[in-house]
């Protein structure tokens, strides 16, 4: 099944390798990097794989996966004979938040 990776997912893979490469050591990256490359094909060959959010979603066909011995969670759809990546974000953040509601930051403390 082919894998189709939406542009703020790799905007996200991008940050997320950035933010590795510059906090910690390329080899830290590169890590990330081959692990995530090894969750989205092992999506491409099962799909159904992933759990569905314990939230009420709009996203009706949304379900994730955790890149193994990160904090990080690829979030997707299968979409007819394809997984289409949606997002990959850290699990410690909101993401229900961020995902249903397309907020970003996080809320502010002083409202």
């Amino acid at each position: 099944m082919r894998v189709l990776i939406s542009g703020r997912a790799e905007a996200d893979l991008a940050r997320i390798y950035d933010y590795l490469a510059t906090r910690y050591e390329t080899d830290a990256a590169e890590q990330f990097r081959t692990r995530a490359e090894k969750a989205l094909a092992l999506l491409g060959k099962f799909p159904e794989l992933g759990p569905r959010p314990g939230w009420a979603t709009r996203h009706t066909r949304l379900r994730f996966w955790a890149i193994s011995k990160t904090n990080y969670i690829v979030y997707y759809e299968r979409a007819g004979d394809a997984v289409s990546i949606e997002r990959v974000l850290d699990g410690r953040r909101d993401v229900h938040r961020i995902i249903e509601l397309g907020i970003e930051e996080p809320p502010d403390e002083t409202d």
